[in-house]
């Protein structure tokens, strides 16, 4: 007959078996749950690395609309503006923008240069105390362009007064 005591000695260990297979899956499934927690946590963490990138980059468009409103916004304004100015030759074969008769807008007489202003600028030549064949430089202080004009008389050509001695003395 079968011994009742080994019988239960047989049970113990097999309960022990059984908590100690229960033990062994719950570590098993905390390794599991560990690594599940680890993956995640990756997700996560991608996710919130996708949602700064899209939000970079929403801050990067956001910053260009802001800048071509900009944009616009000076190009209406200088559209507006050189409705005011006429080409025309300012001097013997030298053109330049200058307000038109009546829309001076309370501004002196000015010249714009023809070269910034074709390109979306406003620059007004100043004149320079540089002579080029008689004729005074203006700059324009943009584009760096120099435009000679208005003829100026012999007498306010500063030339050093010469005396002439037949012997070479001063």
């Amino acid at each position: 007959m079968v011994d009742i005591g080994a019988i239960a000695g047989l049970m113990t260990s097999m309960r022990s078996v059984v908590e100690i297979t229960k033990a062994m899956k719950d570590v098993n499934d905390a390794n599991i749950i560990q690594t599940k927690v680890f993956e995640l946590t990756r997700e996560i963490m991608a996710a919130q690395s996708c949602a700064m990138e899209a939000q970079m980059a929403q801050s990067a468009l956001l910053e260009r609309v802001r800048s071509l409103e900009e944009e616009k916004a000076k190009l209406e304004t200088w559209n507006t503006d050189k409705q005011r100015y006429e080409f025309r030759e300012v001097s013997t074969g030298v053109f330049a923008y200058t307000p038109k008769s009546g829309m001076e807008d309370g501004q002196p007489f000015h010249m714009l240069c023809a070269n910034c202003y074709d390109n979306g600028k406003r620059s007004s030549l100043q004149a320079t105390e540089k002579l080029q064949a008689r004729r005074r430089l203006h700059n324009c202080p943009q584009c760096k362009t120099d435009y000679a004009m208005e003829a100026v008389p012999r007498a306010a050509v500063v030339v050093p007064e010469m005396r002439y001695d037949p012997f070479g003395r001063r």
